[in-house]
């Protein structure tokens, strides 16, 4: 622990793998869960400009490798990031993740009633 950070930053800081866990489980799993459950009704398309020419252009599937290929990039980011600095990487992550899968959900809820 670096005893020049505040004990927020050091907390933070300790529990990067949390943040790592909550980034694959809300940006890869969650994102990717609801948005296939959407693609299951009528009512729901894609968004996103660039997610919607991927899918209509190469299927829905490549977005799989496409978000494993940006988690991997972000984790590379995460390396060179001097700390504390680079816990905003896993943590930001994980709460674009949540509201993408939090935000996915509510559209699926919509579509249903």
């Amino acid at each position: 622990m670096d005893t020049d950070t505040h004990p927020s930053i050091d907390l933070l800081s300790d529990l990067t793998s949390l943040w790592w866990q909550a980034a694959i489980v809300f940006f890869l799993v969650g994102d990717l869960v609801t948005t296939f459950a959407g693609f299951q009704l009528r009512q729901v398309v894609e968004a996103g400009p660039l997610a919607a020419w991927v899918v209509n252009s190469h299927g829905a599937t490549l977005i799989i490798p496409l978000k494993l290929v940006v988690v991997v990039a972000f984790y590379g980011l995460y390396r060179v990031v001097p700390s504390p600095h680079r816990v905003g990487v896993p943590l930001g992550l994980a709460a674009l993740g949540f509201v993408v899968t939090v935000w996915n959900g509510a559209v699926i809820v919509a579509a249903l009633f």
